[in-house]
């Protein structure tokens, strides 16, 4: 009677994590496909001289990919030789 007992208070009852943990494994055992993550561009170096602010202000006049970052906002306010 006391094994009677004992079995139906361990026994898993509808509702809880035992009885539930079918849904709740993982079942997938490779890569999985990734839709919800965007690539962004490396950092681009920063310019380390006139010559390379120079280069890069025609590029991002002529809409090209710049060669390094522009620190100085100064530097588009500029006129152009």
């Amino acid at each position: 009677m006391m094994h009677l007992l004992v079995a139906l208070l361990l026994a898993p009852t509808p509702g809880t994590i035992g009885d539930n943990r079918s849904l709740l494994f993982d079942r997938a055992q490779g890569p999985t496909p990734v839709t919800d993550k965007d690539l962004r561009p490396g950092k681009l170096p920063d310019c380390r001289n006139a010559e390379e602010v120079q280069i890069t202000l025609e590029q991002i006049r002529h809409g090209d990919k710049e060669l390094c970052f522009i620190r100085d906002i100064r530097a588009f306010n500029r006129p152009t030789p």
